[in-house]
């Protein structure tokens, strides 16, 4: 999900030896999946690496909850996880992560709310940027973490013949009871949170009961009393009304509906590339039985980390995600 004490610590930890500007790309008033309108659409995105002369190396990285392009610059790079001497990179700005428009950007009228987006509206806004903005008719592949891993599942879903290979890394295919469950108690939680001046870090604390195992406390450094710290202090980082609108894409998640429209059961039956689909055995934030269900009906490869960071094995297990998708791609 989004940024946190795990990945802060990796980010100290990686040699990041990319930059990038963010370029804002325009959409006027974009009609949502729902028929209500977002006004003055604005998307925020990332290019690394070079297009090669037959436009076939790009890649279409997607963020994770509430997180941005500065958080994905430890995978990106030479001998990255993605390696731009090889690929061109885009990472796109998911709706509501204060970058693309989100609550804390847009201007509404008065009385008039932020309109609640889709993940399947994260993934048309990111095709409509490569085919009218970018110039980019077929993507070599689509990545993501956690979030961005759900946004991968509905490129599949979606737009299944535009890209050759899907690396969904700490995702979920789809929505159980379980996942279910949990969002409704992080939008309440997030929802009382935005309606109090104060603020409140007890969405991040139960992401964090959630997303890491009780191995990982256990081996913990640092004090009860200094994580506790570093908790309230990180929740103020991030503005619940944009966590909010991301939390109700995300507990909507729903890329089935997308592939009942087209006729078809399962991603198997649409998405005729490859897959290489990461996930943690110990996640008990995105629980794996679905991936591993998905994985065997796409006859894909997969690879479980099994990590004592259960969900944030994304940055405890960096190096083994990195080779896995190096050798994958190659």
């Amino acid at each position: 999900m989004k940024s946190s004490i795990i990945k802060l610590s990796l980010l100290l930890a990686c040699v990041v030896n990319v930059n990038a500007q963010i370029k804002i790309s325009n959409f006027g008033n974009y009609e949502l999946k729902n028929g209500e309108v977002l006004q003055n659409t604005r998307i925020g995105y990332q290019t690394y690496g070079k297009l090669n002369t037959n436009r076939d190396n790009t890649i279409l990285f997607a963020t994770w909850y509430a997180g941005t392009g500065e958080d994905l610059k430890p995978y990106i790079g030479r001998e990255s996880m993605l390696d731009t001497t090889k690929y061109h990179v885009v990472v796109v700005e998911a709706l509501g992560n204060g970058v693309s428009s989100s609550p804390t950007n847009t201007s509404v009228e008065n009385g008039i709310k932020f309109p609640e987006f889709s993940i399947e509206d994260m993934v048309d806004l990111q095709h409509k940027l490569l085919t009218e903005i970018l110039d980019i008719d077929h993507l070599y592949a689509v990545t993501g973490i956690s979030m961005g891993g759900m946004q991968t599942y509905q490129w599949m879903a979606s737009y299944p013949d535009f890209f050759d290979k899907a690396i969904p890394i700490v995702g979920i295919p789809e929505l159980s009871t379980y996942e279910k469950l949990n969002f409704e108690i992080f939008k309440y939680l997030l929802d009382q949170s935005a309606k109090s001046d104060a603020g409140d870090a007890t969405f991040l604390m139960m992401e964090y009961s959630l997303g890491l195992t009780p191995e990982y406390f256990h081996d913990l450094d640092d004090s009860t009393e200094k994580f506790f710290k570093d908790v309230i202090e990180e929740a103020k980082e991030f503005d619940p009304n944009n966590l909010l609108s991301q939390m109700l894409a995300i507990s909507n998640f729903d890329p089935y509906e997308v592939l009942k429209r087209k006729g078809a059961k399962c991603y198997a039956d649409v998405f005729k590339g490859e897959a290489l689909i990461i996930y943690s055995g110990t996640d008990n934030l995105l629980s794996p039985s679905a991936n591993v269900k998905t994985s065997q009906e796409l006859n894909a490869q997969s690879l479980d980390l099994n990590s004592k960071c259960g969900h944030y094995a994304f940055s405890c297990d960096l190096q083994e995600i990195s080779e896995a998708v190096n050798t994958f791609l190659n």
